[in-house]
């Protein structure tokens, strides 16, 4: 199983200056590639109000 976790950039900064992120994991057909999973964040990045700043494409493996 994979997952794209994508990191936003709300644009707004925090009492400590920081920028606000949020996240969010999106479930994804285990044969996406990266190249792929980088066209799916760009088009979520266009869908959506906050700037997408990171994404990951993780594998999951279950253990029990």
């Amino acid at each position: 199983m994979k997952q794209l976790r994508i990191v936003y950039n709300t644009g707004e900064i925090s009492e400590a200056g920081q920028p606000v992120l949020r996240r969010g994991t999106f479930a994804v057909e285990d044969f996406v590639t990266t190249t792929q999973a980088e066209q799916i964040a760009n088009l979520i990045d266009s869908l959506s109000s906050y700037t997408v700043q990171e994404a990951y494409l993780v594998t999951v493996t279950q253990v029990i």
